[in-house]
């Protein structure tokens, strides 16, 4: 394929009629894709407003129960970080079983550190969760990053480093020295010293190495593959198409020269809108740009294009990195509907419980007023208008003397009592909660109330119910992230050399000089079971007082075997009781 000629000084950008045709088909193929889910695209945001709490007017709902029952879910799911246990597979011989041990060791060292902790895991995983209870499907991207930016993917959430600087000031030199930006002089040449400044400082690393994960809005990852009907099978479509927001700045910075060409968005309140670029004052004010990065299994190569900008962004690559699978996208959804590519999505599963509750809720309002005491006074009866403010601003026990006609009642002439009265039936949104509790999965008491007194027997029924559902969630949740630990470990052992993970998992770590896929027959990567969700205290303590007699006895009969040289029959105790 030819090679995408880059703009030099003072020279325009050529790019070849090859790489226009084929840049503008994949643009095609994107524009297809996002007419196809055009209806849910828009769908999304309805969602993430309603989670807001307004309606689909733009109303605001007097109880939002969108979010509460995220808030209910998200700790029963995803509480914590996951435990990765890398184990070794029956296939180890004998001879290999100790290295084996000691590079599932090692390899849950690493993940520790470059999967969970280095690339915050916890922080984008919970983003995942909302935007799968949201949208009904969550995206995240796992990336390696390093020094070379021309095989490197299109990161969000970059390792910060001195070359990113570098980058940015070349960029500013660049602009300085272009005749048409003359009149930002002053503002670029502040710009380069204040970065030249923080160079010399080195407050940061030359280079960062390691993995990355960016989290993904469901409508920037499309799926061009119009055979791939339903969510569960993206893992075979034969492209993926990953869209990302860029300033003009940061697109030179990135590819190294100016999109003259390319369509200008303009970022508002709501969304991010269309602008008409080719004039100059708006082209200025539409200062985002739409780069999308696409990854083609079938080629197993990446191009980048930029919507309007004919060719390619840079040189198409193909990515040294990437583990056994092709993607780097892992996507999560609980709600998959058989012959649809978008699962069904919790917010709008519960939009007419939810809808109706706070319907109860006006109307018990609206009642309540019209329900509060009246009272009446005869106009021209034997009241007069003095009589009236006297009973009108009476204070306390005191005695009021009124004049009116004598002999008659004051009941003729003033009334007290009111008009209607409230009936518990009328607002009674027990049906709608059952609803919404039976497709969400939480009771009242996980959201830390109690609508209607249980006995014991039903709040454990319920809580089996809700540990139940949540359980099925938080299985869905560790299947992708033993997936992705896999195809991170797998990343690593490409990526890392022995040196660096004795820095990570100290002096004895065992890292094997064998191809990944050699090493993933003797070992296998998975999370613990309920390692991510929330702990229950009264269930553990119930747990260990079970347990504790049956490990003290373990312990006893391991140390006995181990002096009879019965080593192999103690791991096998070991292993039985973990």
């Amino acid at each position: 394929m030819p090679a995408v000629a880059r703009r030099e000084e003072g020279a325009d950008r050529v790019v070849s009629d090859g790489d226009k045709a084929l840049a503008s088909q994949w643009q095609k193929r994107i524009d297809a894709a996002r007419q196809r889910h055009a209806k849910q695209i828009k769908q999304f945001d309805i969602n993430r407003q309603l989670l807001r709490g307004k309606d689909r007017n733009g109303k605001k709902l007097e109880q939002n129960l969108f979010f509460a029952n995220l808030a209910a879910m998200r700790p029963q799911v995803y509480a914590k970080d996951p435990e990765y246990a890398v184990t070794p597979t029956k296939a180890v011989a004998e001879s290999q079983l100790t290295a084996a041990k000691r590079f599932s060791e090692t390899a849950e060292a690493v993940l520790g550190r470059c999967l969970v902790k280095d690339s915050s895991l916890k922080k984008r995983a919970k983003r995942l969760v909302n935007s799968a209870y949201t949208t009904s499907v969550g995206w995240l991207k796992n990336s390696w990053q390093d020094g070379d930016t021309k095989v490197n993917p299109i990161i969000e959430n970059q390792l910060k480093d001195s070359q990113d600087n570098l980058d940015r000031l070349q960029m500013l030199r660049d602009k300085a020295a272009d005749e048409a930006s003359g009149r930002d002089h002053d503002l670029q040449m502040a710009q380069i010293r204040e970065m030249m400044a923080g160079l010399q400082a080195k407050a940061e690393v030359v280079v960062n190495r390691g993995l990355t994960l960016d989290f993904v809005k469901p409508e920037d990852l499309m799926c061009l593959d119009e055979s791939v009907d339903e969510f569960g099978d993206y893992l075979r479509a034969s492209a993926l198409a990953h869209g990302v927001w860029m300033t003009k700045d940061t697109f030179r910075t990135r590819f190294g020269y100016e999109a003259g060409k390319a369509k200008g968005f303009a970022a508002s309140d709501q969304a991010i809108m269309p602008t008409q670029a080719d004039q100059q004052d708006e082209n200025k004010r539409a200062n985002l740009l739409r780069v999308w990065e696409i990854w083609d299994q079938d080629s197993n190569r990446v191009f980048t294009i930029c919507e309007g900008e004919p060719g390619f962004c840079r040189e198409p690559f193909t990515p040294t990195w990437t583990g056994r699978r092709w993607y780097p996208f892992f996507g999560l959804a609980w709600n998959e509907a058989e012959g649809s590519f978008y699962p069904l999505s919790d917010v709008e599963l519960t939009e007419p419980q939810i809808l109706e509750i706070n319907k109860a809720q006006r109307d018990f309002e609206r009642d309540r007023k019209a329900s509060l005491p009246v009272n009446v006074v005869r106009k021209g009866g034997a009241l007069t208008p003095t009589d009236v403010e006297r009973l009108k601003n009476r204070d306390g026990l005191d005695f009021i003397m009124i004049e009116g006609v004598g002999g008659q009642p004051i009941q003729n002439d003033l009334f007290m009592g009111q008009l209607t009265q409230l009936r518990a039936e009328n607002y009674d949104t027990t049906a709608a909660r059952s609803f919404m509790e039976m497709i969400v999965g939480g009771g009242d008491a996980a959201r830390g109330t109690v609508m209607k007194a249980k006995t014991a027997t039903e709040a454990e029924i319920m809580s089996q119910g809700l540990r139940g559902r949540s359980a099925e969630r938080q299985d869905v949740i560790e299947d992708l992230l033993t997936e992705l630990g896999e195809y991170s470990l797998q990343i690593c052992l490409r990526m890392l050399t022995p040196e660096e993970v004795q820095r990570i998992a100290g002096p004895d770590a065992f890292w094997p000089v064998m191809s990944p896929d050699d090493i993933f027959e003797l070992i296998s990567v998975e999370v613990r079971a309920g390692s991510t969700g929330k702990p229950d205290r009264l269930q553990n303590q119930d747990r260990w007082t079970k347990l504790m007699p049956v490990v003290e006895k373990t312990m006893e009969q391991v140390a006995q075997l181990r002096q009879n040289g019965q080593g192999q029959l103690a791991e096998a105790l070991i292993a039985l009781l973990r």
